[in-house]
């Protein structure tokens, strides 16, 4: 049985409920405003962990049938896991996600659309060969890319959101802000009156979330530039800090009360690691991989490889795009060094 928690922070409820893997924990926020109840995710569906949240919701006295609207972050498992068991239980309920979240969703999830989700896993896996993993590692990204399709279940939105939509609640109203970065779809929830952002995983209190290209369908692609998804994150990082919140409420981790300074430690964080990785080539051209490496060492496992050889990428691209690196070709492998 996860071990879970409920709390209330400046009239926002928290429930927070185990996870057995590297967050640790993931929180779902529901929100009272204007009569009605609103859930910022939906959790995991995983083992017993709805039975978990639904009976921590009664601790709030509160039934699934008594949730009016469920705005969701981001596409990842463990904030879209039990959107179908929401519907089922509560036909009335109303889900909203970002139009981009929801086209990751359709897309990954349909079975129709398994030959072109394995020939595009392919195709990022041979990318990702070029940069430095081996032909096995290589099959492994490939079947990872693949099988993460088979661990969600679709479930089609009531509402789609777009950056700057409102969703209003008599004088108060909900502001989106787009923020991709960690997924492209990915948006934050402000709440305008009491200045409280609700940030999924954009921004965490003690670690900084990941950043990288992930499987999406060839008709995102073409209709937007992901390409420099780094640049994208610490844009939206900006658009956040101007919103000036008073507190943050992220899906993982601690309450952050000091918004500011926490959005300036994570730029200055990624500012450092791009230094790093410079210095690193200035001398001596290396693939991605093999500075993912020296910058997170050799220990990690397949997973956590991939996402390092991922963020190291998405650090480079952005480099790139400065004009202070470039890639170059040896022996089959790009190799990156300084301009």
């Amino acid at each position: 049985m996860y071990k879970s928690e409920f709390s209330e922070i400046e009239g926002v409820y928290r429930f927070k409920i185990d996870v057995p893997f590297h967050v640790k924990f993931v929180c779902i926020y529901l929100l009272k405003i204007d009569n009605k109840n609103v859930l910022i995710d939906a959790g995991v569906n995983l083992g017993d962990w709805s039975k978990v949240f639904f009976s921590v919701l009664n601790d709030a006295k509160l039934n699934i049938k008594d949730i009016d609207y469920c705005i969701i972050s981001h596409a990842h498992m463990d904030h879209v896991g039990l959107l179908k068991k929401f519907k089922r239980k509560n036909p009335n309920l109303q889900i909203f996600m970002h139009d981009i979240t929801n086209d990751i969703l359709k897309w990954s999830t349909d079975p129709e659309n398994f030959e072109e989700i394995e020939s595009s896993a392919e195709k990022m896996a041979q990318k990702m060969i070029k940069y430095g993993i081996s032909d096995k590692q290589g099959k492994r990204v490939s079947q990872i890319f693949t099988s993460w399709s088979k661990m969600v279940k679709y479930q089609k939105p009531d509402n789609l959101l777009n950056d700057g939509d409102e969703i209003s609640f008599g004088t108060n109203k909900l502001k989106i802000i787009w923020t991709p970065g960690h997924s492209f779809g990915h948006i934050c929830i402000f709440d305008q009156d009491k200045k409280h952002l609700f940030a999924g995983d954009h921004i965490l209190s003690r670690i900084t979330p990941h950043i990288g290209v992930f499987n999406v369908s060839p008709a995102l692609k073409n209709k937007y530039n992901f390409n420099n998804i780094l640049k994208n994150y610490l844009e939206s990082l900006d658009h956040i800090d101007k919103l000036n919140p008073k507190i943050i409420f992220p899906a993982h981790q601690e309450i952050i009360y000091n918004p500011h300074q926490r959005i300036m430690e994570i730029k200055e964080h990624h500012k450092n690691r791009l230094n790093e990785i410079y210095n690193l080539i200035k001398e001596n051209p290396l693939t991605p991989y093999r500075i993912s490496q020296i910058h997170f060492g050799e220990d990690l496992d397949e997973m956590n490889s991939f996402l390092a050889l991922n963020e190291v990428l998405s650090h480079l691209i952005y480099l790139e795009h400065q004009e202070r690196v470039k890639r170059i070709e040896r022996n089959d492998k790009i190799l990156f060094t300084v301009n």
